[in-house]
């Protein structure tokens, strides 16, 4: 008698002998894609034809993938993790889209809502001294993984277990369904999504409009007229163009070359400070500024004055775009005439004209201006300048995720699109960092070490004489090209501490091994009025404390409660010395109050020209007018010369519109280096708001502190109101001016005086 019959599907569900599960899943995933009915394909945007092109030039490239990790503490609840991605690919159609090309057209399909597996690494019995080791190797694993753009999926997920309580989360998704504008919400829905299951509910994630993907498609059709005329711009404008190397660049082989090293400079505050101050002289953006001095190092290194860089715009032109996740991005070529050896300040005025001008022909996608201008294409280099450029803000807070303490884990894992890519990034303290990327094959980190220092010295120059001649600039000649074989770089892994906090403590200036002054934030949330006293005072420890997105207090005792449980988590043993202008004077109070009454020592406050029990401005009701006093409050708190928008002028537009102008503002005054996302905007508007109501509502409880009031002659009294609070322990330092002029020179500079004295006397 014969046994049973075998069962065919549970044969096809395991690996034939000496096949990978890896090789095996890859097969079956092939084999549905086969059999299933194929969906509904659309035409792909104008940017994800431009990637998907590139990623067919190299194949083998991984310099499209994007990398994310974060490390939770704590219990984690895998199931309702593996629950909350498939939410969120549930969510974002794009996160199961697939790419082909059909009929010499290259489209998407949609596919169907399918659990995504999170497989677990398990290092917690690998030995101590190699689990870094480990570590780095999963996490470069997780990138590397070739994506089938054909086939998906297009995002993928890891767990590493490193210890009881200890996982890293490492989230990969193809550059084609996601920008970096995509991953403040793939997180925040993942969050969201988490926290809903981990309570037993079901996910909300704001579904999508039914005629999103429809908008898209129509937005990316530029008007005729205007794609004409931009591609006739760009003819002429890259008619000509060199395709430049650095000096000293090895011999480049025919094929992709993708493997990259990273390096990151911090720059100097004072230096920054001065060239926005530059910027601002010139009509000038912070990116104009420092993009000019990027060209300006090309073509001193190139000897050329003819220089050009790719940088990346957002097509995220509308407050739906910020909620979504896709790819948004096109890229401009930026080209610099150089010649005739203009002072910097000249390569300032023509770079600023040379951007305005490219961002107004931004109708032509640059796969298009490819196709029209026809620049040679070789293998492994890109098309019209192999130099990149770009200016990021600060990073987001990692994802609040219950239960869990979350950190952003940054890794470079080896891959640069460019020959040489400059990135200034916005650090957790507010500084600028140059973060270098390039192609390991082509230089030696030595040699590339030098540029960057070029760059730092070129900016230190540039920011003490913006009239220096480009030929007197101290920019070094290229070491000679190197011989020698390229080490593959392994990952750089940094920490980010994390975890949700109402305050972020940021550091403005000097030495960390003594008690800090604590700086908290006027009503505008953030510490950018310290700036000048932070210059001023380079010898003593400064922080900053600014409001966050978790910062949920309506009331100044609230808000000042929060801020001290960070601050004594930070400093638990004291003394405690405390200077706050406008609100944070108010804070100030409240947080040594609260600090006295706790059985702590504060052995200096400072009250910079305000008092309790101030009337709520009659000009602050009403979105537009709320809108209007928040840019005005910031840009006079700032020194900021550019004119805010007026409460008439914002009332008249939608309140979209409001926010998109604000946003404008923002970056064309100089008070951010590139535009915030439309939440951010509107939550510094509410921020600002919930703040002049804190203000106006503060009637504190005496105590018995010594106040040190600093008042401004064109102010209010204010000692007498303070002799209510804290009787007559009140000593008046009073200056020429008025409550915007205290925290700026020459005014700041006698209070720098005086408070440096005080500090060393403690």
């Amino acid at each position: 008698m014969s046994g049973p019959s075998p069962d065919p599907v549970a044969a096809l569900l395991r690996p034939p002998p000496g096949w990978s599960a890896q090789e095996h899943r890859q097969l079956l995933v092939r084999l549905l894609h086969e059999r299933l009915p194929a969906a509904p394909a659309s035409p792909a945007t104008i940017a994800q034809r431009q990637l998907w092109f590139l990623q067919q030039l190299e194949p083998t490239s991984t310099a499209y993938h994007i990398l994310t990790v974060v490390r939770l503490t704590g219990e984690l609840d895998l199931p309702a993790l593996r629950g909350a991605l498939t939410a969120v690919t549930d969510r974002h159609d794009l996160l199961r889209a697939t790419f082909a090309m059909v009929d010499d057209e290259v489209v998407v399909r949609i596919g169907p809502s399918t659990p995504v597996p999170v497989p677990v690494v398990d290092l917690v019995a690998t030995d101590a001294a190699t689990r870094d080791e480990r570590v780095r190797q999963e996490l470069t694993r997780a990138h590397d993984e070739l994506f089938d753009l054909a086939a998906g999926p297009l995002l993928r997920a890891v767990v590493v277990r490193c210890g009881p309580g200890e996982h890293l989360l490492a989230v990969t998704v193809h550059h084609i369904v996601f920008d970096g504008g995509s991953r403040a919400v793939f997180w925040e829905h993942l969050a969201t999504a988490y926290d809903a299951l981990r309570a037993g509910r079901v996910p909300d994630l704001d579904p999508a409009e039914p005629d999103e993907a429809d908008d898209d498609e129509a937005d990316d059709v530029p008007d005729a007229e205007d794609l004409a005329e931009a591609l006739a711009y760009w003819q002429g404008k890259l008619a000509g163009l060199p395709d430049l190397d650095l000096p000293g660049v090895r011999d480049r082989a025919a094929r992709e070359l993708t493997a990259g090293r990273r390096l990151d400079v911090p720059l100097d505050r004072d230096v920054t400070a001065a060239l926005t101050r530059l910027g601002r002289s010139r009509r000038a953006t912070p990116f104009m500024t420092l993009l000019a001095a990027y060209l300006v190092l090309l073509s001193r290194r190139t000897g050329s004055g003819d220089v050009a860089v790719l940088s990346p715009t957002t097509g995220r032109t509308s407050e739906a775009d910020e909620s979504r996740i896709g790819y948004f991005v096109n890229t401009v070529v930026l080209r610099a005439d150089l010649t005739g050896n203009p002072t910097f300040a000249e390569v300032v005025d023509r770079v600023r004209g040379l951007t305005l001008d490219a961002y107004a022909h931004l109708a032509a996608p640059f796969e298009r201006i490819v196709e029209e201008v026809r620049p040679a294409r070789l293998p492994g280099r890109m098309p019209f300048s192999q130099f990149a450029f770009s200016v990021e803000g600060r990073p987001a807070p990692p994802p609040r995720l219950a239960g869990l303490t979350t950190a952003w884990i940054d890794v470079h894992t080896g891959t640069a699109k460019f020959d040489v890519q400059l990135d200034v990034l916005t650090g957790e303290s507010g500084g600028l960092v140059a973060a270098w990327t390039w192609r390991d094959e082509l230089f030696d980190p030595a040699d590339m070490a030098a540029v960057a220092d070029d760059f730092t010295a070129l900016l230190s120059a540039v920011a003490d004489d913006p009239e220096i001649a480009l030929d007197a600039l101290p920019v070094r000649q290229p070491m000679p090209a190197s011989t020698g074989t390229a080490v593959p770089p392994r990952p750089v892994v940094r920490h980010r501490p994390g975890g949700a906090a109402p305050c972020a403590l940021v550091h403005l200036g000097g030495p960390t091994d003594r008690p800090p002054l604590l700086l908290p934030h006027p009503v505008s949330g953030t510490v950018g009025a310290y700036a000048e006293l932070a210059r001023l005072l380079p010898a003593h420890h400064l922080v900053g404390i600014e409001s966050t997105a978790d910062a949920t207090g309506d009331s100044v005792d609230a808000l000042a409660e929060s801020y001290l449980a960070e601050v004594v988590a930070r400093w638990p043993a004291g003394p405690y010395r405390l200077f706050g202008w406008s609100m944070g004077g108010l804070l100030a109070y409240e947080m040594s109050r609260q600090l006295v009454r706790a059985g702590r020592a504060v052995d200096l406050l400072v009250v910079v020209d305000t008092a309790p029990g101030q009337a709520r401005p009659a000009d602050a009701t009403g979105a537009a007018a709320v809108a209007a006093r928040f840019a005005a409050d910031l840009a006079a708190s700032l020194g900021r010369e550019h004119a805010a928008p007026t409460a008439a002028t914002l009332a008249a537009l939608p309140v979209e519109e409001q926010t998109m102008l604000l946003r404008r503002w923002l970056v064309e005054a100089g008070v951010t280096p590139v535009a915030l996302p439309v939440r951010e905007v509107r939550r510094r508007v509410e921020t600002f708001a919930r703040h002049v109501t804190a203000v106006a509502g503060y009637h504190p409880e005496g105590a018995e502190l010594p106040v040190t009031l600093v008042q401004a002659t064109a102010s209010p009294r204010w000692q007498p109101r303070w002799q209510r609070y804290a009787g007559a322990r009140t000593t008046v330092h009073e200056y020429e001016g008025d409550h915007y002029s205290l925290l700026r020179r020459p005014t700041v500079e006698r209070i720098a005086e005086w408070l440096a004295r005080a500090l060393d006397g403690r």
